[in-house]
């Protein structure tokens, strides 16, 4: 059963219109909506949808274009970024495995968490986000961080945990974003704490 109090109304009409429509029916929805949707942790505003699919920018123009206003904020060759009435929506053509058969709940279709959390670490390899950083402290309920590595070396043959692990104790920039809309109490400092350490206790098992 899907949280939708994590996600405001005209973002979940939306998601659904983009779901339902055949052209984008590999897509999966990512990131931290999918997750919010599944635990209820925070609210999240953006639509990522991940999978295989033809980065047409006039095809996928003209659909979104049905669905409201419509503005495109970048296109590469596997990605497009819009807004669709002011909500954030990616579009990317992915070509790495997927570890668990997609969520079907509600007309929506989700990563499940084992792919969210191996997302996650590659995408902190590259930015940070305090988003980002949060949404992993709250999959350790679910998985130890030996688990998310093994799901990330699964995903991404090409990746690199060594990293990963120095990219989870890194939270300059992270510390100078606001604190996303939490639904369950969340303190950065002890989401910090806890990723370091387990980082610590990680990087201390390999040498026992």
């Amino acid at each position: 059963m899907l949280l939708f109090s994590a996600i405001d109304s005209t973002t979940l009409e939306l998601l659904k219109r983009i779901m339902y429509h055949p052209f984008f029916g590999n897509l999966y929805l990512c990131g931290g909506t999918s997750l919010a949707l599944q635990i209820g942790h925070r609210k999240s505003i953006d639509i990522d949808l991940f999978g295989k699919v033809d980065v047409d920018e006039i095809t996928i123009s003209k659909i979104l274009n049905e669905f409201g206003v419509t503005q495109i904020i970048k296109h590469t060759p596997n990605i497009l970024v819009y807004t669709v009435n002011d909500v954030k929506v990616d579009i990317v053509n992915y070509p790495y495995p997927w570890i668990q058969e997609p969520l079907i709940s509600s007309e929506i279709r989700l990563a499940q968490k084992k792919d969210i959390a191996a997302m996650k670490l590659a995408a902190i390899t590259g930015r940070g986000s305090k988003k980002d950083f949060i949404d992993l402290y709250f999959l350790l309920n679910d998985f130890s961080l030996k688990e998310m590595l093994e799901f990330y070396t699964q995903k991404y043959a090409d990746g690199s945990p060594f990293m990963v692990l120095k990219s989870l104790t890194y939270f300059d920039d992270a510390d100078l974003e606001p604190n996303p809309f939490m639904l369950v109490t969340m303190e950065w400092e002890k989401v910090k704490a806890t990723l370091t350490k387990n980082v610590e206790n990680f990087v201390n098992s390999l040498g026992s």
